[in-house]
């Protein structure tokens, strides 16, 4: 009997065994892992150095200013000859400009210019009734620019150069009466002036960009004289110096060589490197 007892629980032992450990099996936990890739921004910024040099090719539209213009914006030969203006207004002009920085960061600059500016009173209005007259002028010279992101795309900048002139022309005047005409040469006159200025230049790249700006020239500051041509006034000088209403001299009078530009072209640069940095 008590073994039969013992079988018994032996057999019951076994079977909860079982049991037991399929309920296990039924309740196993599966974990799946997932990789993520953090991402991480990082933040370069791209600064260009201080240019060793800039070479600025520019062309300009010259208005003329005070005794540099005509008469109703057209040409008189009676203001001309009596003095009262150089009788012509517009203009256009071409200059050359070396730039070459004057400390490590760009600020100030040494500027040296080279210039040419023609003017006509026939360039947009035509008045052959009284004649027309032109005038060249060729200056040159050395200032200072102070330049406020000589770092930065866009260069914002301006400037004074003081400036050397050789200016001449030519007048045609025409006799009403008869209509014949008198070709007079105003020869060459060396004249002490000044430019100031301001602009900006824009860069493409780190070698090339485009400049603009807005130019006042004071050519004939310095350097006046009047000087009587006789009777035969078909060689003249350029007779900018005051004369005495007493005694006028032929196209004498005291007149200003002054005029504004407006002007665009292009600008290379040289010595330019670009620096990366990371920001925090």
């Amino acid at each position: 009997m008590m073994r039969a007892a013992n079988k018994i629980s032996a057999f019951l032992f076994v079977c909860f065994l079982f049991s037991y450990a399929g309920m296990i099996s039924a309740q196993e936990i599966h974990v799946d892992t997932i990789k993520v890739n953090k991402t991480r921004m990082i933040n370069i910024v791209s600064v260009m150095t201080v240019p060793k040099l800039i070479l600025q090719l520019s062309a300009s539209y010259n208005s003329g200013a005070m005794e540099l213009t005509s008469h109703n914006g057209g040409f008189s030969s009676f203001d001309l000859t009596s003095g009262k203006n150089f009788g012509a207004r517009n203009g256009f002009g071409i200059n050359l400009t070396g730039k070459i920085p004057l400390n490590k960061k760009g600020q100030f600059w040494l500027d040296v210019v080279a210039g040419f500016a023609r003017f006509q009173s026939d360039l947009f209005a035509q008045n052959s009734q009284e004649g027309k007259v032109s005038y060249n002028s060729f200056n040159g010279g050395a200032g200072v620019e102070y330049n406020f992101t000589s770092y930065h795309h866009v260069k914002y900048y301006f400037g004074l150069n003081p400036l050397v002139s050789v200016i001449s022309g030519k007048a045609t005047l025409i006799n009403p009466n008869d209509n014949t005409q008198t070709i007079v040469t105003i020869k060459s006159n060396v004249r002490v002036g000044y430019s100031v200025y301001m602009g900006l230049e824009y860069a493409f790249t780190k070698n090339i960009g485009m400049n603009t700006g807005l130019k006042f020239t004071h050519a004939n500051l310095l350097m006046k004289k009047t000087t009587d041509p006789g009777a035969n006034y078909t060689q003249v000088e350029l007779n900018d110096g005051a004369t005495s209403a007493f005694n006028p001299i032929p196209f004498g009078g005291w007149k200003q060589f002054a005029y504004i530009s407006a002007y665009a072209g292009i600008s290379y640069f040289f010595g330019v490197k670009v620096n990366r940095y990371k920001l925090p």
